[in-house]
């Protein structure tokens, strides 16, 4: 790097930072249960991988419902990139169950219109999904202001003294979301 390459590049990210104007990014709207099960075959695992096994989920079984009742194994299979498919396989399709049970269909848009309250009771119900897990759906999904906290956060947290050396990654989250203005998260 040279004095003077990507002068417009640190002023635009100094005004961003300094919240003159936000960065507004056009989001393709997924389903909530997409942006769900998506975030669920994130965990453990490279966004790059975790794509992979979400696209190889949809090619193998397009519908939700064909999730839901595929064979396990076959299913398994399709999402076998991503890591611990048995395991992510047994939370989703007992997720799609419990919500076809619950609605008759495969589908969490119901959400869309709920209070973060009640979406974060709602979905932390379902084994399997915490509150990075929730919070990946807030605020990428339904883009509402919330703070995700993965390992690699809640590590930098305590190690800036953000929280507690003792704080679980939980209690960053709560700690975090409560500090962070909802207009920067």
């Amino acid at each position: 790097w040279r004095s003077g390459e990507g002068d417009d590049a640190d002023a635009e990210a100094r005004h961003l930072i300094h919240g003159e104007d936000r960065l507004q990014v056009e989001v393709e709207r997924v389903s909530v249960l997409d942006s769900l099960v998506g975030t669920i075959l994130s965990q453990n695992t490279t966004d790059k991988t975790s794509h992979k096994a979400y696209a190889s989920l949809k090619s193998a079984f397009p519908t939700w419902e064909s999730v839901r009742t595929g064979d396990p194994s076959k299913v398994a299979e399709s999402i076998k990139v991503g890591g611990l498919s048995e395991i992510k396989t047994g939370r989703i399709q007992s997720i799609l169950s419990a919500v076809h049970k619950e609605r008759g269909e495969c589908s969490l848009e119901h959400l869309r219109s709920m209070s973060d309250e009640y979406i974060k009771r709602y979905l932390s119900a379902f084994k399997g999904v915490g509150p990075k897990t929730v919070s990946c759906v807030l605020m990428f999904c339904l883009q509402r202001p919330d703070f995700p906290v993965d390992v690699h956060v809640w590590k930098l947290a305590v190690a800036l003294g953000w929280v507690p050396a003792k704080a679980s990654r939980e209690q960053t989250y709560e700690h975090l979301n409560r500090k962070v203005p909802s207009d920067v998260k």
